[in-house]
């Protein structure tokens, strides 16, 4: 069944907005739409062809503008679009041609935002991997991510960094009580580091006369 085009406005970013005579409107690029005035009369598979292009500059345009506040996962933009219910194979249409360009990677995603939340939330490994679940990142990926971000000696580093940070305006040299170990063995958990790190450093604050120094120091 054939339609008529019945409206056509000019949008920003060289974009036509074209609304046709059975209630559907669409937003194509300039190009397309420069051939559709009103009046032009579109076959059926007119129609799904104006349907397909609207997904994807729709899709492109969302998946552009999420960049452009952080990076993400190819899994975040894939629900954001599956939201919008464009298409699987616009979808990831899209989603391909920004993997070509670099603009989505999922390698670079996990490295900065591990290393981003080690620097400003001091997190282990074991949180991390917990929290990357949500952003659909492959494990290999999130595996030699955390073993490159956490080599030997940096967890206990960070162990110390957190110990310091909690307890540093208590006053140099003195001894935490047991009470204090026990609530920063629970911090250190929930930060998700090792539990022989955990161990040793809640062993270490129990057998030291004070916090301010790191036992290797």
């Amino acid at each position: 069944m054939s339609e008529i085009v019945v409206e056509w406005k000019p949008r920003p970013r060289n974009r036509v907005f074209i609304r046709l005579s059975g209630g559907r409107f669409f937003t194509v690029p300039e190009v397309e739409g420069d051939a559709l005035k009103p009046g032009t009369e579109l076959s059926a598979p007119d129609v799904e062809r104006l349907h397909r292009i609207d997904q994807y500059v729709r899709g492109r345009d969302k998946a552009l503008r999420l960049l452009s506040i952080r990076l993400r996962s190819r899994f975040e933009l894939e629900s954001a679009l599956d939201g919008m219910e464009i298409a699987p194979q616009i979808r990831d249409g899209i989603l391909g041609e920004l993997e070509e360009t670099g603009l989505v990677d999922d390698a670079r995603f996990t490295r900065e935002y591990v290393n981003s939340r080690i620097e400003l939330k001091q997190l282990g490994p074991h949180r991390l991997r917990f929290d990357l679940k949500k952003y659909g990142v492959a494990a290999t990926i999130v595996d030699e991510t955390l073993n490159n971000a956490f080599l030997e000696g940096r967890q206990e580093e960070l162990a110390w960094t957190i110990v310091r940070k909690k307890l540093g305006g208590r006053g140099a040299g003195k001894k935490p009580s047991e009470k204090d170990v026990r609530r920063l063995v629970g911090l250190l958990k929930r930060r998700g580091l090792d539990y022989e790190i955990i161990n040793h450093v809640a062993y270490e604050l129990l057998n030291r006369d004070c916090f301010d120094q790191h036992p290797d120091d």
